[in-house]
C-alpha cells in the first residue's frame, strides 16, 4: 500500500510539471515545453550549418531515397530524379531526363519542407507544437497548422542527446502520409554560393520553364 501511494504520488507530480509548462492564451493549449524544444533544434541546425544528409520517404505506395545539402535559407536536394536548387530567392527544379528546368519564386513553391532549417525555424509561428511523449531517448512532438494549411499535422522525432530531427511524419489532409528517415548527417561541410544556383551554362541545350 505504501508502494502504491507513493507510486501515486510520483505520477501527480509528473502530471503537474508536465502541466506546468503549458498554458492558455485565447482558449489553446500552448505547450512552453515543445516551443522551447522547437527553438533547440533552429538553433542547433544554425549552429551546425552548412549541412547535408541522406533521407528516406516511405508512403504507402513505395520508399524513395534523396540527398539534401543546405546553409541558412538556401539548399540543393536531388530527389526522384530531379535536381533542386534553391538560392533563397527562387526554386530550380531541374529534370536530367526530359533536360528542362522550373523556376518559381520561393514564396509561390511548395518544396518548403526541404528547408528543414527554414521550416523549423518558422515552425512555432506557423505551428502549435505539442510535447506527445519522451520514448526510446527521443521526443516526439507534433505540429498543428495554426491557419489554413495542407497539413493536418506533422510529428517529429528529435534526438535527445543530439537534439536533430531522426525523422517526421507528414500528414496531408487528402489522406496521405509520408515519413522521412534521416541518416548519413554531416555538419560544417564544404559550401559556396554557386552549389545553390542552377547553372544554364552547364546545359545549353536546357529547356527554361519560367514561372516567376
Amino acid at each position: 500500500m505504501k508502494k502504491l501511494f507513493l507510486f501515486i504520488i510520483l505520477i501527480t507530480i509528473t502530471g503537474l510539471s508536465a502541466f506546468s509548462q503549458r498554458e492558455i492564451k485565447d482558449g489553446l493549449v500552448i505547450d512552453k515545453q515543445a516551443q522551447k524544444l522547437i527553438t533547440d533544434v533552429a538553433s542547433k541546425l544554425k549552429t551546425e550549418s552548412p549541412i547535408s544528409f541522406n533521407f528516406t520517404q516511405k508512403s504507402k505506395q513505395s520508399t524513395e531515397t534523396g540527398t539534401i545539402k543546405l546553409n541558412a535559407n538556401k539548399y540543393t536536394a536531388t530527389f526522384l530524379g530531379n535536381t533542386i536548387y534553391c538560392d533563397g530567392k527562387s526554386i530550380f527544379i531541374y529534370q536530367k531526363e526530359i533536360n528542362e528546368v522550373a523556376i518559381n519564386s520561393i514564396e509561390d513553391a511548395d518544396n518548403e519542407i526541404l528547408n528543414i532549417s527554414k521550416f523549423i525555424s518558422e515552425a512555432n509561428t506557423k505551428f502549435r507544437p505539442k510535447l506527445i511523449r519522451e520514448e526510446k531517448g527521443n521526443y516526439i512532438i507534433d505540429l498543428t497548422p495554426k491557419t489554413k494549411s495542407e497539413y493536418s499535422k506533422i510529428r517529429l522525432i528529435v534526438s535527445k542527446i543530439s537534439t536533430r530531427i531522426s525523422s517526421m511524419e507528414i500528414n496531408y489532409k487528402g489522406g496521405n502520409t509520408y515519413t522521412y528517415t534521416i541518416s548519413n548527417y554531416k555538419t560544417k561541410v564544404q559550401s559556396k554560393d554557386s552549389d545553390y544556383s542552377f547553372n544554364s551554362k552547364e546545359y545549353p541545350s536546357v529547356n527554361v520553364v519560367d514561372l516567376r
